[in-house]
């Protein structure tokens, strides 16, 4: 199904072009349904067009620059409250050198601390647990779960440990919806304000009524940002994904960019790829239900004459997204029903917009390895309007995929798992061919790969502020 081409380049100013392709905005437009404005209205500003050099990516000094200077001072997504529900429950967030437990210590508090004994040093934690306090295993030293000391061992050897002063080191804790955020320095902005305008846009969502129902974790061979970056754009889907291309129109995505820490990139779903070749309504239907990964129908839907693929696919997601949790989605425009909502927040924190299942991505470093990566993907499922069904909620432990595994062989992202598997493949291939590279250079596009700009221009506004003091 060819797209109208409009010629949209006329325009000569340096970073106005614009795919010829229907636009993201004009789809909006087609909606059976009123689309909230913060998604109709665009955000974008053209950041330059100069190389990005490749040692960002593969320089240790670089990334010992980042760890100095920009980990230390930004909010990180360090898990949900829905994974610490009960007083004494505790994880641990682990990012670069630093480790930290967090806590609940009051029914509605909960709170990080530096998890390193103030005896000897060792961690106090090492994987989630419930207890009453936090209790070195070395040699007994113990603190409260608000971080007070609560015993010496040997007490009589310690005159000098003196109680009031012997807390916990902590660390900056603030919660959106239902994320648990943490921050090294205690001199930055506040979450609200950092996050800015995701909160906005987001209350519509409202993912804070929303369980972690899958969290899948795997070790990428690749830097933190070359790992994050093959999720920031929708340009590499006709090359890497192939077979979403009659479901998917990745060219006529949109880039939007909000001050340091946010932007987005909303990609069309029900419309075929305008590099796509020839598809009709129903196969592009077929292709939502039975080929994307995440989203599915039970019985096989058919295109009547006349009919489009999206509006018939949003509907059926209304019903049956009403079936399964109670909530009234009649008035939810399509595209929040079916697209790709894909907001970033700087510098490793992705929560999918919508009301599907949200898809959330984090990713950082694999300890302070510059050339090795974590990736988690993590799905939120809407709280059921009966609160009774959701009563019986336990903690969800994280799958760890081992390095020989796959993505797929996580069964329970269905489809998803391999299409993160396709974007794998490359990974490792884009980080040999930076290191041979006789350029030492990347060239990104002044649109499609605007995102990526933006988070280079950021964390160099952190590297020019200069190592951190904690």
């Amino acid at each position: 199904m060819s797209q109208n081409v409009k010629d949209k380049n006329l325009v000569k100013k340096e970073g106005s072009a614009r795919s010829p392709y229907t636009s993201y905005t004009e789809y909006l437009a087609e909606d059976s349904q009123k689309v909230p404005t913060f998604m109709v209205e665009e955000n974008f500003k053209f950041l330059g067009s100069d190389d990005i050099s490749m040692e960002r990516y593969t320089s240790e000094e670089y990334f010992k620059a980042e760890a100095e200077c920009m980990w230390t001072r930004v909010w990180q997504f360090a898990c949900r409250v829905e994974d610490i529900p009960n007083v004494g429950d505790s994880l641990v967030y682990d990012i670069l050198n630093w480790s930290f437990v967090i806590v609940r210590s009051e029914d509605d508090k909960i709170q990080a601390f530096y998890n390193s004994c103030l005896h000897r040093g060792r961690k106090l934690k090492t994987h989630r647990t419930n207890s009453l306090d936090i209790k070195c295993p070395f040699h007994g030293y113990c603190w409260n779960l608000d971080g007070t000391l609560k015993h010496t061992p040997a007490s009589w050897d310690f005159p000098h440990v003196k109680e009031d002063e012997w807390s916990l080191p902590e660390v900056r804790v603030e919660i959106w919806e239902g994320f648990v955020f943490i921050n090294m320095d205690n001199n930055a902005v506040s979450l609200e304000k950092y996050l800015e305008p995701l909160p906005e846009h987001h209350k519509r969502w409202d993912l804070g009524n929303c369980k972690k129902v899958i969290h899948v974790s795997k070790v990428v061979p690749g830097n933190w940002k070359t790992v994050q970056e093959a999720f920031m754009e929708s340009f590499h889907a006709t090359e890497i994904h192939p077979e979403i291309m009659p479901f998917t129109a990745d060219e006529n995505a949109r880039y939007d960019i909000y001050g340091d820490h946010m932007n987005r990139n909303l990609t069309p779903t029900g419309k075929s790829s305008p590099h796509c070749w020839e598809v009709d309504e129903q196969e592009i239907l077929d292709t939502i239900f039975y080929g994307s990964g995440r989203v599915e129908a039970d019985d096989k839907i058919l295109i009547k004459e006349g009919e489009e693929a999206r509006k018939v696919a949003a509907q059926a997601m209304r019903e049956n997204y009403n079936a399964s949790n109670g909530h009234d989605y009649s008035d939810k425009s399509d595209a929040e029903m079916l697209d790709a909502l894909v907001y970033n927040v700087f510098p490793n924190f992705s929560p999918w917009g919508g009301y599907p299942n949200n898809l959330i991505y984090r990713f950082r470093p694999n300890g302070t390895r510059v050339d090795s990566a974590i990736m988690e993907a993590i799905f939120l499922e809407r709280n059921n309007i009966d609160p009774k069904l959701n009563e019986n909620y336990e903690p969800l432990p994280i799958h760890h995929l081992s390095e020989d595994q796959n993505w797929a062989d996580a069964e329970e992202l269905t489809g998803i798992g391999a299409i993160f598997d396709q974007d794998m493949s490359n990974i490792p291939e884009v980080e040999a061919g930076m290191r041979t590279s006789k350029k030492g250079a990347v060239t990104y596009a002044n649109y499609q790969e605007s995102r990526l700009r933006h988070y280079h221009q950021t964390i160099d506004k952190y590297i020019a502020k200069g190592p951190s003091k904690l």
